[in-house]
């Protein structure tokens, strides 16, 4: 029996936070044959010392209410997320010549280690220091958090820092229960019609291997000029990022050359419920396939897909799709149904997580903000690339996680993108 397995074979006298909703019960489900966690870090420049991070972390663990929790099933069997205040978050520092420049290295090995989510807390951090730099990784379970929500984290965290107060927060209701679908009331609809996903996706072992992570910046210009050029051909940044991409991962990968590339995009929901800085698991996701065709645009491709993913973000598709999420978790499931479920129904070549541009501003106090990269995500298939896109301080920073080799795919992006801004005729193919 292993220790997670021994966790909930004894209930505990911790107490109950709340149940897991629908969508976190099948992430950690999923987790448990595949681990799902996931990473941001955060490079800032001025002086800080050991101590003051950790009592910055400790004042962030006060704040957000998920970060002391652990998962336990009760006597009928129900999962819920159980707080366990004893239990600080988890900080390994790294000192030395040049630690600053090895981050990329020290995600790869975060990613590589799953959580026991039998344990609280479900978050870790790792801080490199050095000097007047200090580069801080924040690893999170997908269960209690999605990437937007460690973005505001982040800021939480470099407030508390910076020595300002940052107020405790109340445990936000599931995901479910905010969409009204767990109400004896509530009326489904149905969801939008979706193109087949094509094959399914191939799981590799990650016991026996641990991905790769590449980070690869945009100049402030180009990253303004992709914003301007995506506003005037009436798409977003996003649609743009997705048709590169895509068109990038065809020009490497030969056997796509008659093939869609699938670009899986998730959904900040935040908007939509009317959420503010919360930490919680408040995303939805829907899968965009890039057909090839030498007729096409290169912003044809971009508006395109931008329009199909509009489909996916409405609040009807959305409550419909985390709707059938709910019937399903109440039936019943085993630890094999939800990564079943997500190579058949999210089968993808690219996870495109784009962040966006960062709410706040970089400044705090003395410490200055430089760069937030990610999410960099341990959960990945046979061929497939997450790409975390954030922008900070008017560059365009990418993170690439895969468990193939990461190839030239951040910069044949790039030179697409240069082309893109500079022709309106670069075709698909």
């Amino acid at each position: 029996m292993n220790p997670t397995q021994q966790k909930l074979a004894a209930p505990s006298a911790s107490p109950i936070v709340r149940p897991l909703g629908a969508f976190e019960e099948f992430l950690w489900l999923y987790d448990q044959t595949s681990p799902l966690h996931f990473a941001l870090a955060a490079k800032l420049e001025g002086h800080t010392t050991i101590s003051e991070w950790r009592r910055a972390l400790d004042s962030l663990q006060k704040r957000h209410p998920f970060f002391s929790v652990y998962i336990e099933k009760d006597g009928s069997a129900v999962p819920n997320f159980r707080q366990d205040s004893s239990a600080s978050i988890p900080l390994r520092v790294v000192q030395g010549a040049n630690v600053a420049k090895r981050w990329e290295l020290e995600v790869e090995l975060e990613l590589a280690i799953p959580f026991n989510a039998g344990q609280a807390p479900l978050v870790r951090a790792v801080l490199l220091l050095e000097g007047q730099q200090a580069v801080c990784i924040l690893v999170i379970h997908h269960s209690i958090s999605d990437g937007r929500s460690v973005a505001f984290v982040i800021r939480d965290l470099l407030q508390a820092l910076a020595g300002k107060p940052i107020d405790p927060l109340p445990v936000l209701p599931s995901l479910e229960d905010l969409l009204g679908i767990t109400s004896t009331d509530f009326v489904p609809t149905k969801a939008p019609a979706q193109k087949p996903p094509g094959k399914p996706l191939v799981y590799v072992d990650k016991k026996e291997t641990r991905p790769q992570v590449r980070s690869l910046t945009l100049s402030t210009e180009l990253t303004g000029e992709i914003r301007k050029r995506a506003r005037e051909e009436g798409t977003t940044v996003h649609g743009a990022l997705s048709a590169a991409i895509a068109l990038a991962y065809r020009e490497i990968n030969d056997r796509f050359s008659e093939e869609p590339v699938r670009v899986l995009s998730p959904i900040d929901m935040r908007n939509m419920l009317g959420l503010g800085d919360d930490c919680a698991l408040l995303v939805a996701a829907a899968v965009v396939a890039i057909e090839p065709d030498s007729s096409t645009t290169f912003w044809q491709i971009a508006s395109g897909s931008t329009a199909r993913l509009s489909v996916a973000r409405t609040p009807e598709a959305i409550t419909a799709s985390k709707y059938g999420f709910h019937q399903l978790m109440k039936q019943g499931v085993n630890v094999s149904t939800p990564g079943a479920m997500a190579a058949e129904g999210f089968a993808h070549e690219i996870t495109l997580t784009n962040l966006g541009n960062l709410a706040y501003e970089t400044d705090f106090g003395k410490l200055k903000l430089e760069a937030v990269w990610g999410p960099g995500v341990s959960a990945s298939t046979a061929g497939t690339h997450t790409i975390g896109v954030t922008t900070t301080n008017g560059s365009l920073k990418r993170l690439q996680t895969t468990f193939e080799e990461p190839g030239s795919l951040l910069e044949a992006t790039e030179e697409i993108l240069v082309y893109a801004c500079a022709t309106r005729k670069l075709r698909a193919c």
